[in-house]
């Protein structure tokens, strides 16, 4: 369990997002991200799976030691991000999810 909280607080910094950020974006306060960061609280299930589509990691990035974890990189050309900004690159992350999904599974049927 200590390995989700810790990857989830990598995959934060690595995104160059707040907690304060993640924490609006959740509807949660920032005290509540940061326990979570170290393990004192846990996500329910619908907050981690908008998170990891937020991050552009899939849900298997916690469960697989083997899977590459390669996140949906963004830049940012302004210093703060907005709520909206952040529902957007989420939308645009599970659609890399799926997408990876989807060319993974095309590949392993046609090896097959």
């Amino acid at each position: 369990m200590a390995q989700i909280h810790e990857k989830l607080k990598m995959m934060r910094e690595k995104a160059g997002l707040r907690q304060r950020q993640i924490a609006e974006y959740l509807e949660v306060t920032q005290t509540f991200i940061s326990k979570v960061e170290t393990g004192e609280r846990n996500l329910t299930v619908d907050q981690l799976e908008s998170i990891m589509n937020l991050y552009g990691y899939s849900l298997a990035s916690f469960t697989d030691k083997e899977q590459d974890l390669h996140s949906i990189q963004f830049a940012f050309r302004v210093q703060d991000v907005s709520l909206d900004d952040l529902r957007i690159i989420a939308e645009i992350g599970r659609i890399a999810i799926n997408s990876r999904f989807m060319a993974k599974t095309l590949e392993e049927s046609n090896v097959g």
